[in-house]
């Protein structure tokens, strides 16, 4: 069994690997999608198509069947041992079955991720020709060319639910060059183009950033309707020199932060390499594209079958949509978390075992639509079962009293607090991270 670690990593290399190549082809090909989604057009004129045509769309199906295959042929792999009498090989066999089950599952889940994103559908609209006609004028003057211009809806990052207003996260993807010699910073035709529709528009990730003599693709997308502003605090066991905790807190596109705390089983250097294992992989898989939940169910399956659901971490997660506000929490035996919002506090918990401590651990997601000046505090249960001992009525307390929207005073604030419960001692490893939620203003 000592073989399953390497043989696990060198899986999810591979896995990984595929995946960062694929979002790179999806990347390439989303810039040209106006001249492969002339599919279906509906009576508003919207052109209906896949992401993936042809060639491209045939591969993915492909790659979707062969991990689908090879899921089945890992649960088909012979055991090799019809009886066994010795406690030994029944313990080996039983931990080879698991293995062989959460290898399969994982085989499975990349199946469908190929499959998912072959089966993308991207809305694709041209603007009135009046309209077209004025915007190529009015570039024109400003030293640019355009050669076509298309509005995207959907497709990758853009899988966000309208808002209150009926905006969503959609894209303008405009090919055009310089008219002069001089070039210039594609975020300069940002400015025009926000100033041209009246609304505020932002350079993609996957656009060209500098306009030159030839025609290339420049994609623009809305700017995100709210911004964050976070801090954290942290205190290491008084008898320890590093800390079983560890976070993140990552832009994955220009529309999306997830925030997250592992801590692992007890404190000191073995939990924190537990914790920022944990960390790392969920980085890894959500940087490849996969979601959360996905990558949840995929780390927890990698985390129980190398330690034998052993050194069991939990695992608090908070992703927030920064063009709707909506944020969901994910949560494996993680303490509870606080949204602060006016006077009131609003308790996000969940009843959930720890990362590793099954084989197949679902991951429960809670929605919170949050509004400007929302103070989202997530911490490790250092904190939580000091202060009133595990009791949160007294921990809502505390941040009601906490007067002030500047995240790292309310951290340090709690933290102080936190450590003064326990008489000046700090018994447990100590996290906490505080993000505040802010409207931007302009169009």
């Amino acid at each position: 069994m000592k073989v399953v670690p390497h043989a696990y990593r060198m899986y999810v290399w591979i896995v990984l690997r595929n995946q960062i190549c694929l979002r790179g082809k999806c990347m390439m090909l989303k810039t040209r999608i106006s001249k492969a989604a002339r599919g279906a057009e509906n009576k508003s004129g919207i052109v209906e198509g896949y992401l993936f045509n042809g060639y491209s769309k045939r591969k993915l199906y492909c790659l979707s069947e062969t991990y689908e295959q090879l899921a089945k042929l890992y649960r088909e792999i012979p055991e090799g041992m019809d009886s066994c009498n010795d406690r030994k090989d029944m313990l080996y066999l039983s931990q080879l079955r698991e293995t062989k089950a959460v290898f399969a599952n994982h085989l499975d889940e990349i199946s469908g991720a190929f499959a998912d994103v072959a089966d993308t559908v991207l809305h694709v609209s041209m603007p009135l020709e009046r309209r077209r006609k004025a915007l190529i004028q009015y570039l024109k003057k400003r030293g640019i060319v355009v050669r076509e211009l298309v509005f995207i809806e959907g497709g990758g990052a853009g899988e966000y639910e309208s808002t209150a207003d009926g905006r969503r996260s959609n894209k303008i993807s405009i090919e055009a060059r310089a008219a002069g010699r001089q070039g210039m910073s594609a975020s300069a035709l940002g400015e025009f183009l926000s100033e041209f529709f009246d609304r505020k528009l932002v350079l993609s990730e996957e656009s060209a950033m500098r306009i030159g003599r030839s025609y290339d693709i420049f994609i623009f997308e809305d700017e995100p309707r709210y911004a964050v502003l976070s801090a954290i605090s942290r205190a290491v066991r008084e008898d320890e020199k590093i800390s079983g905790d560890n976070f993140s807190m990552e832009e994955y596109n220009q529309s999306q932060v997830i925030m997250m705390i592992a801590d692992g089983m007890g404190s000191g250097e073995q939990a924190c390499k537990d914790s920022q294992a944990v960390i790392e992989f969920m980085e890894k898989f959500l940087e490849a594209g996969f979601r959360k939940e996905k990558a949840f169910t995929m780390v927890n399956g990698a985390i129980a079958s190398q330690n034998g659901c052993r050194n069991l971490t939990t695992l608090d997660i908070c992703a927030i949509n920064l063009i709707t506000g909506d944020a969901e929490f994910i949560k494996a035996g993680a303490a509870a978390s606080f949204i602060r919002r006016g006077r009131k506090v609003e308790e996000i918990s969940s009843d959930t075992l720890p990362l590793g401590s099954m084989e197949e651990l679902s991951p429960v997601t809670q929605g919170v639509k949050l509004v400007d000046g929302d103070m989202i505090i997530m911490m490790s249960d250092g904190i939580t079962d000091v202060i009133g001992n595990g009791d949160t009525s007294k921990l809502k307390e505390i941040l009601l009293r906490i007067n002030t929207r500047n995240p790292k005073e309310l951290s340090d604030v709690l933290l102080q607090y936190a450590i003064n419960c326990q008489g000046g001692r700090i018994r447990d490893d100590m996290t906490i991270l505080v993000c505040s939620i802010q409207k931007r203003g302009g169009f």
